[in-house]
């Protein structure tokens, strides 16, 4: 890549997915999506946030998560990978640094007793929930129901793809439906959105100028459908398409097709 680095005055290669949050492309829609969860966090047992793959999911639940004050707010991140009823028990418990019995009663005891006690709520985020198995997903409505379910002692952020929504609408999951008051959906970036990520992605690996001529990014949007991961796929690999090709401007013809 050093070729594509020299060639175009990068500092790095743009387009990565080693971006620190300060530099991370926020649209309005993450934006809000952010503000969304924090204000949701004082009063919501469970909120549901999901998306197309690649549509920026983790970025927000990074931007989210390293938002929230420490002093207030545990944040535990955790993935669904068919994660069984006593896993997720076990894996919350040590994440808040207790060690967690074999037992399944015992491990639900300690549970409740060490979020009571906690002193910083915690914030239970399970990315790739729409893996999780159904029986964690049907225990997290009793494992938010504390003081004969009067209080929030702790926030479930479930993330996932499209079919999640699905998986909760079944007839089974009505009691953790009704929970769930807080829901966002992220959708595609617009046209806008797409040319605004572009230069931004170009500025902070260390290009002032756009490198990407206006009917190249048009283009690479309606390729992209606005998925953030498809951009990135389809701008590196442009980059070094241009690069070999010595083109100082990349144009709609120079772009890589899609899978």
């Amino acid at each position: 890549m050093k070729n594509v680095l020299d060639f175009y005055g990068f500092a790095k290669m743009p387009f990565g997915k080693d971006i620190p949050v300060t530099d991370v492309h926020t649209t309005d829609q993450i934006t809000n999506t952010v503000a969304m969860l924090k204000l949701g966090l004082a009063d919501e047992d469970i909120i549901l946030l999901t998306g197309p793959v690649g549509s920026g999911k983790s970025v927000t639940l990074r931007t989210f998560a390293c938002g929230l004050d420490q002093n207030k707010y545990t944040p535990i991140y955790l993935r669904g990978n068919n994660m069984t009823q006593a896993e997720l028990y076990k894996f919350i418990l040590q994440e808040m640094k207790i060690e967690a019995p074999r037992s399944l009663i015992k491990v639900k005891t300690l549970y409740f007793k060490t979020v009571l006690e906690a002193t910083k709520k915690p914030v239970i985020i399970i990315d790739d929930a729409q893996d999780i198995s159904d029986e964690a997903l049907l225990a997290i409505k009793a494992m938010v129901n504390f003081d004969q379910d009067s209080a929030s002692r702790i926030c479930f952020v479930l993330v996932g793809q499209p079919e999640l929504r699905q998986t909760i609408s079944f007839s089974h999951f009505e009691s953790l439906r009704q929970r769930i008051k807080l829901e966002v959906h992220l959708q595609a970036m617009t046209l806008e959105e797409t040319c605004s990520y572009i230069d931004h992605s170009l500025k902070i690996a260390g290009r002032s100028t756009s490198i990407f001529s206006d009917s190249a990014k048009s283009e690479i949007h309606n390729r992209s459908e606005g998925i953030n991961r498809q951009v990135n796929k389809i701008c590196y690999q442009a980059l070094i398409n241009g690069a070999i090709g010595k083109r100082d401007i990349v144009d709609s013809q120079d772009l890589p097709f899609t899978d």
